[in-house]
């Protein structure tokens, strides 16, 4: 119900009296989802129920919005009554005086159990660390399902509250746990939220805040690509967070607050050297992922859906937020708030997520719901005058949303295609297909600063002058490509090989030995014999040499290229007149020569 004073209250629980006082002693867990963030209204509208319901547990939060039977509203008050026949509910009331994780560990040890089947938490955001309060529940209850959220506001400048039976507070956690063996519970989160342009790396972070991303001040992230120009604008970029993924779920982190640095808090944490990208919400995606629960729920038992959800998707979505919680109000009746961080449980790991709806589902009656009936068809939808009625001016809100998300994943879809070539063609020999020299001194670098042994062989095709001048560049570059061709077999899997030069191919191969590296010399030699072997017309030489990077070798890669390259010209020295006359016998059998 939506609280509009103690009279309609009042009649409310009359009305439900039977329910609400029934012969058994039913548990009652009251949740009240406040846009009214004032704290002698909350404290009233406590004393109020509690006065008409004195054996009725509750729980309450100030929020970002109100969900009531699958409606989307704000600046009201939502009720929530769910009477439990066969479960137990605990409450507890948490001032933070210490740290957040032995706050969680409080939590979990005054209302937590082995056989507790859930843990409803609203929690004050910007005083309470909601991850370490997470990781300091899940020290001790590691099984337990987590729920809820942080308390939301309509204005920036509102105070966030969170009370339970008559306590409320702007500086800690309320919570309930629900336990009973006939009782189901089941979580589910979606995000909907598309990644977009190139993936960056948080490069230096506190905590929440944020200092650089790819080495520049977090907020000229945000001011490059979205245009944010003005200080006064940054709120415009809540719906655009940063997403990264962790034990394989996609998260989301959502900017909060910019500094005057030019570092950004978000509503979760980030960590040094983590991988993002900015995001958006996709309309189709959310439609789809929004279908895709609703047939998984309905697969479960379901008597009642809470719904906490971000704050970010009601400002993304504006109108059409209700096209999330619509669907979840004919399985079961929806209730819930948004919130400024949600609570989620998966794989005994509790997380705080951000742009994120989270579910709740409970059931004390193992009965799943049948699957939605089909709709009829639009034109059996009759006004009075007996034509169809339909608001395509409303409905176009949608039809733009989705035109503008198909927009922008065509591009990126062309945008990730085309750096894609590009990385590859900047990265690649265009000859041959192996790495080019830029590539191959990149990862030198990177290999240099590992403790590791490093394998280097240097290949030379020879005498490869002569064959352009005997048989044309066509001859020369076919030789070039069966070179890179063997070389390339010849390498293994974690090895790189690359064309470094005209007619100078190498490779580079961690965790090497001397002996491994002479093996796939000779896997080279044996491979170009055997070409030349099976069609007499190839001209194809190879003059090899290798070193190692470490124990029993060089010091640095950079001097194990140079005695590799050493060892090369020597085997060339070597062999040089046995391959100029074969070359030669060739041109002349031929009649090329």
């Amino acid at each position: 119900m939506f609280y509009e004073g103690y009279k309609n209250l009042s009649e409310f629980v009359q009305h439900n009296h039977n329910t609400l006082f029934g012969p058994d002693k039913q548990a009652i867990l009251v949740q009240i989802f406040s846009g009214r963030c004032e704290q002698a209204f909350l404290t009233k509208l406590s004393t109020e129920i509690t006065g008409l319901i004195p054996h009725a547990h509750i729980i309450g939060t100030t929020t970002s919005g109100e969900i009531m039977n699958g409606q989307v509203s704000g600046l009201k008050t939502a009720i929530s009554f769910s009477v439990f026949q066969h479960s137990m509910i605990r409450t507890g009331f948490f001032q933070k005086t210490g740290e957040d994780s032995e706050l969680g560990q409080t939590i979990a040890a005054t209302l937590g159990s082995n056989t507790a089947k859930v843990l409803i938490l609203f929690a004050t955001r910007l005083s309470i660390n909601a991850e370490d309060m997470l990781m300091g529940i899940q020290s001790v209850y590691p099984k337990l399902p987590v729920a809820g959220g942080n308390a939301g506001h309509n204005s920036h400048t509102e105070q966030k509250f969170v009370f339970c039976n008559g306590k409320i507070t702007d500086n800690g956690v309320v919570g309930a746990v629900l336990e009973g063996e006939s009782l189901t519970v089941n979580c589910y989160s979606h995000l909907g939220w598309q990644p977009i342009g190139k993936e960056m790396t948080i490069t230096k972070a506190d905590g929440t805040r944020v200092y650089t991303i790819d080495y520049l001040p977090a907020y000229e992230i945000y001011r490059k690509y979205l245009g944010i120009d003005s200080i006064k604008n940054f709120f415009n970029v809540i719906e655009y967070p940063l997403v990264t993924t962790r034990h394989g779920l996609q998260i989301a982190r959502t900017p909060i607050i910019h500094y005057e640095d030019d570092s950004i808090a978000f509503a979760g944490e980030l960590i040094e050297g983590e991988k993002v990208r900015l995001s958006f919400g996709h309309v189709g995606l959310i439609s789809e992922q929004t279908d895709a629960l609703c047939k998984e729920i309905r697969q479960k038992p379901v008597e009642s859906i809470f719904v906490y959800s971000c704050e970010s998707r009601r400002g993304f979505l504006q109108d059409l937020s209700k096209m999330e919680t619509e669907p979840l109000q004919k399985i079961a009746p929806t209730t819930g708030f948004f919130t400024c961080g949600e609570f989620f449980h998966a794989d005994s790991t509790n997380q705080l997520l951000n742009s994120t709806m989270t579910m709740l589902i409970l059931s004390e009656a193992n009965v799943k719901k049948l699957p939605e009936p089909a709709a009829l068809p639009e034109q059996n939808a009759m006004s009075d005058s007996g034509s169809a009625s339909k608001d395509n001016v409303a409905a176009r809100n949608t039809d733009v949303l989705k035109a503008l998300t198909h927009l922008v994943d065509t591009v990126t879809a062309e945008l990730v295609s085309a750096n894609a070539q590009l990385k590859y063609i900047g990265l690649h020999d265009s000859l041959t297909g192996l790495y080019n020299r830029t590539f191959f001194e990149q990862e030198i670098g990177k290999l240099e600063r590992l403790d590791t042994t490093v394998g280097v062989i240097v290949c030379d095709l020879d005498l490869l002058k002569t064959l352009n001048d005997a048989l044309g560049h066509a001859a020369g570059d076919k030789a070039l490509k069966l070179a890179a061709e063997i070389i390339a077999l010849s390498c293994p899997k974690d090895g790189i090989a690359a064309r470094i030069g005209g007619d100078e191919f190498a490779i580079l191969l961690t965790h090497a030995t001397l002996p491994i590296l002479d093996d796939i010399r000779k896997r080279i030699l044996d491979e170009a014999a055997h070409t030349r072997q099976i069609n007499p017309d190839t001209i194809l030489y190879l003059s090899i040499g290798f070193a190692l990077k470490g124990p029993g070798g060089t010091l640095t890669i950079e001097d194990a290229f140079k005695e590799a390259d050493a060892s090369m010209y020597r085997h060339k020295t070597a062999n040089k007149m046995n391959v100029r006359q074969e070359m030669v016998h060739n041109l002349v059998k031929r009649d090329l020569l």
